[in-house]
């Protein structure tokens, strides 16, 4: 064997596994099946339902995702002394003609998200009405209490695995989407 070949076995060759050793555990399968992708979220849309009457969609649009244009809040415009049904829906609407209606895998997965609000000013909070499977609070349906007329802020956000037993779960967790509406109430 001449010294090139000595010279390649002795320093290429352990390079060449070290190599083939890296690349390998780059492309590392998902042993637990758990996906850690985020759903991208361009829609929320809050419906409130009085007990007589036709229900009151409000949404926040933002098709192209964070940055580039300007995201669409609707002001929401409430009746005072009113009892209202809130549903919450999140749409990734980003491709043209295709709606992906994310609410479906937030309602399978419940026991791993939640849905949070917080108020401002003369906003009620709302109170959660539906529970995921382990009888934790999700969020997906609410009850809204309107009172006297006054205006606010209706803060709602969508958390990813929060710790639903914690004292403060909305501060647990990962958020999906957060969003301020301007809320009245007339």
């Amino acid at each position: 064997m001449t010294n090139n070949n000595k010279l390649m076995f002795k320093y290429l060759l352990p390079l060449l596994a070290f190599g083939i050793l890296i690349a390998s555990g780059c492309n590392k399968d998902d042993d637990d099946g758990h996906q850690d992708d985020q759903e991208l979220i361009t829609t929320v849309q809050l419906e409130f339902t009085p007990a007589a009457g036709s229900p009151l969609v409000f949404t926040f649009k933002d098709t192209d995702g964070i940055g580039g244009n300007a995201p669409v809040i609707d002001d929401i415009e409430l009746a005072a002394n009113t009892t209202y049904t809130l549903h919450i829906k999140f749409l990734d609407e980003s491709e043209a003609g295709h709606v992906h209606d994310i609410t479906e895998e937030v309602s399978e997965e419940n026991a791993e998200h939640l849905v949070c609000f917080s108020t401002e000013g003369g906003v009620p909070l709302p109170v959660i009405q539906d529970t995921d499977a382990n009888g934790k609070p999700l969020g997906l349906i609410s009850q809204v209490v309107t009172t006297a007329a006054g205006s606010g802020q209706l803060t709602v956000s969508l958390k990813h695995e929060p710790d639903k037993s914690a004292a403060a779960p909305c501060n647990t967790g990962e958020t999906d989407v957060e969003v301020i509406f301007d809320v009245t109430i007339l």
